[in-house]
């Protein structure tokens, strides 16, 4: 698992896509903020009920909450459903799988509000670090903020 505040998020679309890729198949995503302007209510197996791992994190003022099924080959339509970006009006996101949480971008992808579970390989992060998708960021970094 890795340490929160070690990551910066610099393409939130191209990392939302590649650790929803990642972690498909008995998993799950949840979008909290406001989901308006989105599609998420008219995909497949939508929820708007808080699951034993994805809860709200924002109890007031209350935003809107779904969960989606995470599964092989639907990220994309995820994406599509949330605008083809990843809006500023969603302010959580989070994703379980197999009952563990292991995606958890608070804040809009605040780096001291992120947490990065053990089923995201080395090898993806790796892969987004070398494509500019996510920068490492030092403990001075963090600190300053």
């Amino acid at each position: 698992m890795t340490k929160p505040s070690q990551w910066k998020i610099n393409d939130r679309r191209l990392f939302l896509v590649a650790v929803m890729e990642e972690l498909a198949g008995a998993a799950h995503v949840s979008f909290e903020g406001d989901l308006s302007t989105t599609k998420v209510f008219d995909m497949a197996g939508v929820s708007k009920e808080e699951t034993p791992v994805l809860k709200r994190s924002t109890l007031w003022p209350k935003q809107d909450f779904v969960v989606l099924p995470l599964e092989p080959n639907c990220a994309k339509g995820i994406i599509t459903a949330i605008g083809g970006t990843v809006p500023k009006s969603i302010l959580h996101i989070q994703i379980e799988k197999s009952g563990c949480l292991e995606i958890g971008l608070y804040d809009n992808f605040d780096p001291k509000a992120m947490f990065l579970g053990s089923a995201l390989t080395q090898s993806l992060l790796n892969r987004r670090k070398s494509q500019g998708t996510i920068t490492k960021q030092t403990h001075r970094e963090v600190m300053k903020r």
